[in-house]
């Protein structure tokens, strides 16, 4: 059965990110769910949100 968990999420480039109750899968054939105690974001997944560091479209 899918669960409740709580995930960062950001819409977009210069967006906020925030804490949101996401649903999270059942885990399919091969897979297995974790439990995560603690996580960290890396400086270059930051500056990667930011409008100069983003893909341009076409």
């Amino acid at each position: 059965m899918a669960q409740e968990v709580r995930g960062v999420v950001s819409l977009g480039v210069n967006e906020p990110v925030r804490v949101e109750t996401i649903v999270a899968p059942d885990p399919g054939p091969g897979e297995a769910v974790v439990k995560t105690q603690a996580c960290g974001v890396c400086h270059t997944d930051y500056h990667g949100r930011l409008p100069r560091h983003s893909p341009k479209p076409g």
